[in-house]
């Protein structure tokens, strides 16, 4: 079974508070349910092409199911709870390659 990503982008922070609020749960929720290893979680970030994110965020799984799973799990969606529009974001789950 190959690796998945779960791939943050944070366009816009829009409230730093619901943010840092959400930080403290979000990542023990992902790592409670599933996840591997967090790859990147930064603000800083080297614009190469476009209009770089204000955050990005890269965690690994084991398969996209299990980040998934680790998505809609209880604890996740309560930290994802304090966030509430405090920025705008998108995140996706990104297989890797077996070559």
């Amino acid at each position: 079974m190959a690796n998945a990503y779960l791939v943050g982008i944070y366009n816009k922070i829009i409230d730093q508070e619901k943010l840092q609020k959400y930080v403290v749960d979000a990542l023990p929720a992902m790592m409670a349910n599933g996840g591997k290893k967090a790859l990147a979680r930064s603000g800083n970030i080297t614009q190469i092409e476009g209009i770089p994110p204000e955050r990005a965020v890269i965690l690994e799984f084991e398969s996209v199911e299990s980040a998934k799973n680790a998505y809609n799990s209880e604890d996740y969606q309560a930290a994802l709870a304090k966030l509430d529009g405090g920025a705008d974001r998108f995140l996706f789950v990104i297989e890797e390659l077996n070559n």
